[in-house]
């Protein structure tokens, strides 16, 4: 994850970074406001670089779903608090951050393969070479707890990718908490996945952002493009939980290579496409390679590469 307000991540921790120039909130268009179309959610895509889609979890599944992460959480903290706190990005201790999802729940492995998320990855990322299955770069969840501070506002990328001209991640928020400015919902830069030559990421830039405010069951939308940070949590009783996963092509390699860190046990039984997903198949260049040195257990979850959602 690149760095946007800091000049360096030591500056940003110890909030030494000054602010040279600060960029206001420009986007002349409406903004997105929280919609059931994913037409609707095509077009904000396309002019203000993020979309909301509500109704997509029901109040039931928002319910078991949230707790089962809260539970996770607890258990966590009851082994040692760091496992789920002083993630690198947040600016202080209060947040907590769950990783290894698809190993807990099926819950977190059903966020993974849900169709709206696979049909809005095809409509971000297009075709793939060869028809081969998307790959889950980065999963994860944030509970952002009363008082905890502002993230800065970055980019989900590489550094500097001035000559990116289109996305390289699909993104959403499968959000478990209503998400409001107060209890700390994501802050978007309107518009900024078209700032891709003037996005300063090198120097003491403050950007200006506005809440992506979603109710409890939503999905927020976005690209690697879009400039946005978790917001700070300045209720007093309210906590706000996000689960949080990007997608990219085969050939960009993910940030965590889940079958290394995944239970096998686990994994046993799941779908083609959840497989597909998480990198239990080779990459199709015109031919199979399979893993002949890896493990039994391993090579028995391994699926062919080719898209059939």
């Amino acid at each position: 994850m690149a760095i946007g307000d800091a000049v360096r991540m030591e500056d940003y921790k110890d909030n030494h970074a000054a602010t040279i120039r600060r960029v206001p909130v420009a986007f002349e268009g409406p903004l997105p406001r929280p919609t059931r179309s994913l037409e609707q959610v095509k077009i904000d895509l396309d002019q203000a670089g993020y979309a909301i889609l509500t109704d997509v979890l029901t109040a039931d599944e928002v319910r078991e779903a949230r707790q089962v992460l809260v539970d996770e959480i607890a258990r966590e903290e009851a082994i040692d608090e760091n496992r789920v706190r002083r993630f690198f990005t947040d600016p202080d201790d209060k947040n907590r951050r769950l990783s290894r999802l698809p190993n807990r729940h099926h819950w977190f492995r059903d966020f993974l393969e849900h169709p709206v998320a696979l049909h809005l990855t095809k409509h971000i990322l297009g075709p793939t070479l060869l028809n081969e299955g998307y790959l889950v770069h980065s999963y994860g969840a944030n509970l952002t707890r009363p008082g905890s501070g502002e993230q800065f506002i970055h980019l989900d990328r590489g550094m500097d990718f001035r000559d990116q001209q289109k996305p390289l991640q699909s993104r959403f928020i499968w959000c478990l908490d209503p998400f409001e400015e107060a209890n700390g919902a994501t802050r978007v830069v309107p518009g900024s996945h078209r700032w891709n030559d003037r996005i300063d990421m090198t120097g003491g830039t403050y950007y200006e952002s506005l809440a992506a405010e979603a109710p409890a069951g939503s999905l927020i939308i976005y690209s690697d493009m879009l400039l946005h940070g978790t917001g700070a949590n300045t209720s007093q009783d309210r906590e706000r939980a996000g689960v949080i996963v990007g997608y990219c092509p085969p050939w960009c390699r993910p940030m965590i290579n889940f079958p290394l860190v995944l239970d096998p046990t686990v994994m046993a039984g799941t779908s083609r496409t959840l497989r597909q997903l998480l990198g239990y198949s080779s990459v199709s260049i015109g031919f199979d390679e399979q893993w002949d040195s890896a493990s039994d257990e391993l090579r028995a979850l391994c699926v062919p590469a080719t898209m059939d959602y």
